[in-house]
């Protein structure tokens, strides 16, 4: 064999190893790419909740646009966290029953707040959601997204 073809031989067995160690690499750190993720919006989530617990307390005093505000920005942030979410795989089957465990409690979450500033909007004849309830349902989903979360760890 000349030296030419030998070295494109070498070549040709390296690029087939990339191929086909790349999905390998790739799928060892789809797990920490999903605590990546998480951890990346962490601060603002964490933002967003103190300034929806600020909201609630300024609509007490009869003023629900600070509150409105706020929830529209934590939906958006945890909506965001969810997209962000579903483009990742986990890398072994832990990964991707925390990914779905993190993506529902984001979701109940969510949903929780809509239906608050759904009922903050109403007009008064309305029946609102009791807090209780949006208690109840923002406590389910952070049960659901701390146990993703230990399945990460």
């Amino acid at each position: 064999m000349s030296g030419s073809v030998r070295g494109c031989a070498v070549a040709a067995a390296v690029a087939v190893c990339a191929v086909l160690a790349g999905p390998l690499a790739s799928a060892q750190a789809s797990n920490a790419t999903l605590r990546a993720t998480v951890n990346s919006y962490n601060s603002r989530i964490r933002h967003d909740e103190a300034r929806v617990l600020d909201g609630l307390s300024a609509y007490k005093n009869h003023h629900p646009a600070p509150l409105i505000r706020a929830i529209r920005h934590e939906v958006r942030d945890l909506n965001a966290l969810k997209r962000q979410l579903a483009g990742e795989s986990g890398s072994t089957a832990r990964g991707r029953a925390a990914k779905s465990d993190i993506i529902q409690g984001v979701g109940l979450i969510a949903s929780a707040y809509v239906a608050l500033e759904r009922d903050v909007q109403a007009p008064s004849g309305f029946r609102p959601v009791s807090l209780a309830k949006v208690r109840a349902k923002v406590i389910r989903g952070r049960a659901k997204l701390l146990a993703g979360l230990k399945l990460l760890a």
